[in-house]
């Protein structure tokens, strides 16, 4: 299809649905009747615009295929995003099923279904029914008391990252979140809506980062997209640089540098402030070239990081997951210099690093420890990197993700025949944890 005019575009146009907010909104209203899995999968701003012009390649997923048809009933996929001809047929506003209809099947399913079913509808009723009372009482508007408060439970949880989370923290703030989107579809006055979008991409951002934690990278991904998304309606450029920065991890955690390098670049080249997000970017850029054994370009993004962290607000380098501090700097220069074979060089930066990180709050002193100690397996000094890489991974029950990766990938380094490999393959099997290989293909992208 060639960018022209979609039967699609026409229908939305006749139901005043032709921006993507309103159009999204649509959406998830009729996915929550579908199937509540589906709800938050709508298209991004880039996609749905190819949708509307007919620059498909290839027919949407199966779960954008069940929404799109029953937005439009009588209508399959390929008719809605095919060119539309007014000479061939004129389209009527197909309606989505009545809310009677729906209230009716739905009815018909719960008596199907029996106990189970009514008995997990009293429970959504008893956790959520606070939550969606509060959300009536703010439909229209949103009390700064309210608001002020909802931003404050926003920045706490940025405290808590880097931790590997219970699935009941999760619950949590996903119930927080259930609140703030109901109120940012309510439209509140612009101000208003904005400052929601905000905390809405501070919790999403929250939610990505201990996903990530609890092995769970592809979900973590589309969270952190969400985020970058809610932090462009609000306007916030540093905030949803941050977000774009965050999706550098799956080519990083993936060994894909030169998919690291395409996603960073262009942004880095359009940086004009000095921001914790853009630091961060640089330091995606310095691993990268140390990958690929780009010395002289590791040396300008290392500098660059270091520098631009230097230039930064000091409120802005606050102890959260919200920012990029020189400690973590210091952590990605230890892994960079580990790869380049700088063992001296890695060893001053773990210092610095090791001596800035809280002991076992983060997983942040667990990676340092690794990278330092590949960096001294690569030189030959196995009985010494074996002793770190086993502190490294004793600290906690369950390492989170990128320990894991790290802690496989330090093994490849030790060889098979000394006692100190064998111990260490010992000490790593003695550990819960995931195959690494589950979580990313280098074919990723982020």
């Amino acid at each position: 299809m060639a960018g022209q005019t979609t039967l699609l575009k026409v229908l939305l146009a006749k139901r005043h649905l032709q921006t993507h907010r309103a159009f999204r909104l649509e959406y998830d209203k009729v996915a929550r009747k579908l199937d509540a899995r589906l709800i938050g999968i709508a298209p991004g701003r880039e996609q749905f615009a190819r949708w509307l012009a007919g620059k498909v390649k290839t027919k949407p997923s199966s779960e954008h295929c069940r929404v799109l048809e029953r937005m439009f009933p009588g209508h399959t996929v390929a008719e809605l995003l095919a060119p539309y001809d007014p000479g061939k047929n004129e389209p009527s506003v197909s309606p989505t099923p009545s809310e009677n209809e729906e209230a009716a099947t739905d009815r018909r399913q719960v008596f199907q279904l029996g106990a189970v079913t009514m008995t997990t509808g009293l429970l959504d009723g008893l956790t959520q029914g606070p939550d969606l009372l509060e959300q009536a009482l703010h439909s229209t508007t949103i009390s700064e008391g309210r608001l002020s408060l909802l931003e404050a439970e926003a920045e706490q949880l940025g405290l808590s990252g880097g931790r590997v989370s219970s699935e009941s923290f999760i619950r949590e703030i996903l119930l927080n979140l259930s609140g703030v989107r109901a109120l940012l579809k309510a439209h509140q006055p612009t101000a208003v809506q904005q400052r929601l979008a905000r905390v809405a991409a501070r919790m999403s951002f929250t939610v990505a980062e201990h996903l990530f934690y609890l092995h769970q990278p592809e979900l973590a991904r589309r969270w952190w997209r969400t985020s970058l998304q809610a932090a462009e309606e609000a306007g916030d450029r540093n905030f949803a640089d941050h977000a774009y920065a965050a999706c550098a991890y799956f080519p990083t955690y993936s060994n894909d540098p030169l998919s690291v390098l395409a996603h960073v670049t262009p942004r880095l080249e359009q940086a004009t402030k000095a921001t914790p997000s853009i630091a961060w970017m640089w330091g995606f850029a310095a691993m990268a070239h140390a990958v690929l054994d780009n010395r002289s370009e590791f040396e300008r993004a290392n500098n660059a990081a270091q520098n631009t962290l230097a230039r930064c607000a000091p409120e802005s380098l606050a102890p959260s997951i919200f920012s990029f501090l020189p400690r973590k700097q210091a952590f990605y220069e230890t892994r960079a210099r580990a790869d380049l074979g700088d063992v001296e060089g890695a060893g001053e930066a773990a210092a610095r690093a090791l001596a800035a990180f809280e002991p076992t709050t983060t997983t942040d002193p667990a990676l340092t420890r690794l990278a330092y100690a590949s960096a001294l397996a690569k030189a030959g000094e196995i009985e010494e990197a074996c002793r770190l890489a086993a502190i490294a991974i004793e600290c906690r029950d369950v390492p989170a993700l990128p320990v894991v990766i790290r802690a496989h990938q330090f093994t490849a380094l030790i060889g098979q025949k000394s006692a100190a490999a064998n111990e260490w393959r010992e000490a790593l099997k003695a550990i819960r944890v995931p195959e690494p290989g589950a979580y990313a293909r280098p074919t990723d992208k982020a």
